[in-house]
């Protein structure tokens, strides 16, 4: 089994470092957590199975933190993209229902069966690797209906089918797909062209003697704007951890009359200021002297920089805040460090708590907002952190 993953299994307790001295910390709020999950709960019904999908450390807010709280919520299943997400997760004790969503080879298959995880197969080759291992495991086959990134085509069906079939020990119990148009659009012909050809490769399996797998190709956006798309098992991803897929799917399920919606972002990113400095008139800061003071300044060090995940396309551009007031990104940000302006914040001083994301005294720094000045999406926003960030559950 692989070695549990240090950063998201250990126990993390306020006040107790990880591995940064504490100066950069995530507090995710459990029970926020647990009642977004909820959300979906309600919407899934009594007869759907609901998967949390954990994958990349649970979009950055813990893997091990997140899945507890989705189960506590109501989730049924674990959705992840490796065998190690799956082992780290059976190695604290979760027993649980996982599936691994991404691939896995023909030699982690006897690890996947000893785990008692069940994986995907998405190609003719996936579904060789799969059948020759002879491990007692169970599969879902991912079908092609409009990504084109993963997934068998119609044509593929009969020898997946025959491979899959030539071991005994295999067991194919799913079929799922993706959608490739669902959440940057409020025309969603596309998506239900989709489903169309997902209902078609059902049909293929059954002409097949393949009957009664569980279906899933619900996202978080599709599951939100139609029942019909929920099939055997809802797939929940970032809308788990309280961000909207995309202002347009907001207004799609506003319209559709789902006014009782209501999702709640669980991270608050916090770094400790290191220095409040003085900076004369006429000076500069950082690198290439991108900022000068025009008037005496007071600026202060955050020990924060891209390496962390703190993006240097952030400089000059972005803030943080401050005894709940906006601290402006000036220079550059650096491999470790970043200044911002707290000339107005006269309380400003060494020690205190600057929110990177998040809320602090009634004012607010989102995902959407941190992708706005990024040009990319929540996404990928709350995926920057990586270790050198310690998870601390509230």
């Amino acid at each position: 089994m692989p070695a549990t993953n240090a950063r998201t299994a250990k126990p993390q307790k306020p006040g107790v470092p990880d591995n940064n001295g504490g100066w950069l910390t995530i507090e995710v709020d459990r029970a926020a957590l647990s009642r977004n999950i909820a959300v979906f709960r309600r919407l899934a019904g009594p007869d759907t199975r609901l998967m949390a999908v954990v994958k990349a450390d649970a979009y950055g807010h813990g893997l091990l933190i997140a899945s507890r709280a989705f189960l506590a919520g109501g989730a049924d299943i674990l959705g992840v993209h490796t065998l190690a997400e799956a082992a780290d997760l059976r190695g604290v004790g979760i027993t649980a229902p996982i599936l691994v969503l991404g691939p896995v080879n023909g030699a982690e298959a006897g690890t996947a069966a000893d785990l008692e995880v069940e994986i995907t197969v998405a190609s003719l080759p996936a579904c060789r690797a799969a059948a020759e291992s002879r491990v007692p495991v169970k599969v879902h086959l991912k079908v092609e209906t409009g990504v084109n990134r993963q997934g068998l085509v119609e044509s593929e069906i009969d020898e997946a089918v025959a491979v899959l079939r030539s071991s005994a020990e295999l067991e194919l119990v799913g079929i799922s797909s993706h959608f490739a148009d669902v959440e940057d659009t409020t025309d969603h012909g596309f998506a239900k062209v989709q489903m169309k050809r997902f209902d078609g490769f059902v049909d293929l399996l059954s002409a097949a003697g393949v009957n009664d797998l569980v279906q899933h190709m619900s996202c978080s956006a599709a599951a939100l704007l139609w029942d019909r798309s929920h099939r055997s098992i809802v797939r929940v991803g970032i809308s788990a951890y309280g961000v909207w897929p995309s202002g347009e799917t907001l207004v799609s399920v506003r319209q559709g009359g789902r006014e009782e919606v209501t999702l709640e972002a669980a991270v608050t990113w916090k770094v400790t200021v290191s220095q409040v400095r003085q900076v004369p008139a006429g000076e500069t800061v950082g690198y290439g002297r991108s900022w000068k003071a025009m008037t005496d300044s007071r600026i202060a060090v955050l020990p924060v920089g891209y390496s962390d995940g703190w993006p240097r396309a952030l400089s000059g551009r972005g803030y943080v805040l401050i005894h709940g007031r906006r601290a402006p990104i000036v220079g550059r940000i650096c491999m470790n460090l970043c200044m911002v302006d707290v000339t107005h914040i006269p309380a400003a001083t060494a020690g205190d708590s600057a929110v990177l994301l998040g809320c602090q005294d009634g004012e607010t720094i989102t995902p959407e907002l941190l992708a706005d000045h990024l040009g990319t999406i929540p996404y990928e926003v709350l995926t920057l952190p990586g270790s050198t960030w310690t998870r601390i559950p509230l």
